[in-house]
């Protein structure tokens, strides 16, 4: 009896290990699942609605839908089919779209990460909250919003799976790079940044795993600079004419009224830019924008300057930083045609 209560005890206090579900995927080298929960909010509405799309290192012959842009807490996570060393690089992409639902669809960069995964490494994508549709439900008195700060919570519970998630596959010491495109971008320098100054947002992010690298391709880096905030608006004989639609989203985004006073409106965005939170201590940062027309000052949607604005603060504060201008290539292009030199930069240490 004695002997039986001694082994009830040990038992009992043996740490609970989680058994991974089975791959939604496994085939040459890869193994994928598909919406892995980071937390209790579900959204799977547009389940039926994403692009068919399939990893090109797993052949034509087999299918892969994937669903970004709704507001539920999930995970796709990309892995070599062998166990990856203690120390694999783990990227984390978080998708661009104007923070917004259904404003656009993406499928995940399946060229970045299949150059990741070859190399040894794991990517993951991550669903957050996301604010209603800009152009159907935008004035909608039902609409849903969100703020940056309610996304970088989001991003911050999905590394916290993440860390547990790779533990198990056997990463159990791994490199985190963050990465996103367009809306995703600024918000993996948020996030990245957070990290050594989170005096800033004062948010308390856990950072579960420390972050080693942060790409930005072709994301905002200053919300406060003029060129940003007169994107989409309509200029005549010099005056902005119309509704401001982007000063509007900044101010949910930000957490304040639609009709915020300007100097509380660029006071919330200078909070939530990421050339604000730059630091001595700020992780080492590649960036990747496109640049089209004669001038090549503009990538269609996002002033370049805002890359030379990242450059400069991180210069200026002595932190690594690597950029590429892709001439002659628009915005929702540099992701797609730049995935071989972007994904070099996820795995140089």
């Amino acid at each position: 009896m004695k002997t039986l209560i001694a082994y009830s005890l040990a038992f009992a206090v043996l740490p609970l290990v989680a058994e991974l579900p089975p791959p939604t995927l496994e085939k040459l080298g890869m193994r994928c699942w598909h919406d892995v929960a980071y937390g209790p909010r579900g959204d799977l509405a547009d389940e039926g609605d994403g692009y068919e799309d399939q990893p090109n290192w797993v052949g034509k012959d087999t299918p892969w839908k994937a669903h970004r842009h709704r507001s539920g807490q999930f995970l796709d996570v990309f892995a070599p089919t062998n166990a990856p060393k203690k120390d694999a690089t783990v990227v984390l992409f978080l998708h661009g779209g104007s923070w917004s639902e259904k404003y656009d669809k993406d499928s995940p960069p399946l060229g970045i990460f299949g150059e990741v995964v070859a190399a040894g490494g794991i990517s993951c994508t991550a669903d957050y909250i996301l604010q209603s549709d800009r152009t159907q439900h935008f004035f909608a008195s039902a609409r849903k919003e969100a703020t940056f700060a309610e996304m970088l919570r989001d991003i911050d519970a999905a590394v916290a799976k993440i860390k547990g998630f790779v533990g198990e596959l056997g990463a159990t010491s791994p490199r985190l790079v963050v990465m996103g495109e367009s809306a995703g971008g600024h918000l993996a320098l948020l996030y990245s940044y957070d990290q050594d100054n989170p005096a800033h947002t004062g948010l308390g992010l856990a950072h579960s795993l420390r972050v080693a690298k942060v790409v930005n391709i072709v994301g905002p880096t200053d919300l406060t600079a003029k060129e940003f905030r007169s994107l989409g608006r309509i200029t005549l004989f010099g005056f902005q004419i119309g509704p401001d639609f982007l000063g509007t989203l900044m101010n949910r985004l930000g957490g304040l009224e639609d009709n915020a006073p300007k100097a509380k409106s660029l006071e919330a965005a200078a909070k939530w830019s990421p050339v604000k939170l730059v630091c001595a201590q700020s992780v080492p940062t590649a960036i990747a924008y496109g640049a089209i027309g004669d001038d090549e000052k503009t990538d269609g949607v996002i002033p370049v300057v805002q890359m030379t604005a990242l450059e400069t603060a991180l210069k200026d504060a002595g932190v690594p930083c690597v950029s590429k201008k892709f001439s002659g290539v628009s915005h929702g292009e540099v992701t797609w045609r730049g995935e071989k030199w972007i994904a070099e930069q996820a795995l140089a240490q």
